[in-house]
């Protein structure tokens, strides 16, 4: 699932699908356009980081991207730290912001096809 989840991330990103050796290439264009304020790339980053695809594994900095993407409301990183989260009312505010983002999401989708 969550190769299959990366896979849609990169297309989306318009970055090729990383063989092992192209990884490193794919993490450094990652953290270029995540420093730069792309949350997708920066909730990708993370994932990559985790599991250590492209370098070594930084659990640190994966989840630091993780709250930067969560912190700019990316609704898959606000889902992500909720289901981690092990105080049952700060998860259930994580996954209502997560749901709101969603929301939002949709409505701007809706209101870009109509113009």
């Amino acid at each position: 699932m969550k190769r299959l989840l990366a896979a849609m991330l990169l297309a989306a990103l318009a970055l090729p699908a990383c063989a092992d050796a192209d990884a490193d290439a794919a993490r450094r264009r990652l953290q270029q356009r995540a420093e730069g304020g792309e949350p997708a790339a920066m909730f990708l980053l993370a994932h990559m980081l985790a599991d250590g695809e492209g370098g070594p594994p930084d659990a640190a900095a994966a989840r630091a991207w993780l709250a930067r993407a969560a912190e700019l409301e990316y609704p898959e990183a606000l889902q992500e730290l909720a289901l981690s989260e092990p105080d049952p009312q700060q998860a259930d505010m994580l996954m209502r912001a997560a749901a709101h983002a969603l929301a939002h999401r949709a409505h701007a989708a809706r209101h870009e096809t109509r113009h």
